[in-house]
C-alpha cells in the first residue's frame, strides 16, 4: 500500500502537478486569462477535494485494489483527453494558439 501511495504521489509530482500550471499560463488568450485561470484553479481544487473525500469511502467499499483501479481509470481518461484535445504549445505564440483553439 505504501509503495502505491508513494508511486501515485511521484507520478503526480512529475506530471499533472507542475504541467497544469504551465499549461494554464500558455493556453488562454490575454483577454480572458485571469478569469480562465481562476476558473481552472477552482475546478482543480474541487477535483482535489473530491479525491480527498472519496478515497476513504472507496477504500472501505472496494478495498485498496478497487480504489486504485478507479483512480487509474480516471487518470487514463484525463491522459486521453489531454492527448487528443489539447494542442502542442511549444514554440507558438499566444495568438497562434488562440487561432488553433478557435478552429476546434
Amino acid at each position: 500500500m505504501i509503495v502505491l501511495v508513494v508511486a501515485a504521489i511521484a507520478c503526480y509530482a512529475m506530471t499533472l502537478g507542475p504541467v497544469t500550471w504551465v499549461l494554464l499560463a500558455e493556453i488562454f488568450p490575454n483577454r480572458v486569462r485571469a478569469v480562465a485561470v481562476a476558473t481552472s484553479t477552482f475546478a482543480l481544487w474541487v477535483g482535489s477535494s473530491t479525491l480527498t473525500y472519496t478515497f476513504p469511502l472507496l477504500n472501505v467499499a472496494l478495498g485498496s485494489y478497487g480504489t486504485f483501479w478507479i483512480y487509474s481509470a480516471v487518470c487514463l481518461g484525463g491522459f486521453l483527453f489531454v492527448s487528443l484535445m489539447l494542442p502542442e504549445t511549444k514554440g507558438k505564440s499566444l495568438e497562434e494558439l488562440e487561432k488553433e483553439l478557435i478552429k476546434h
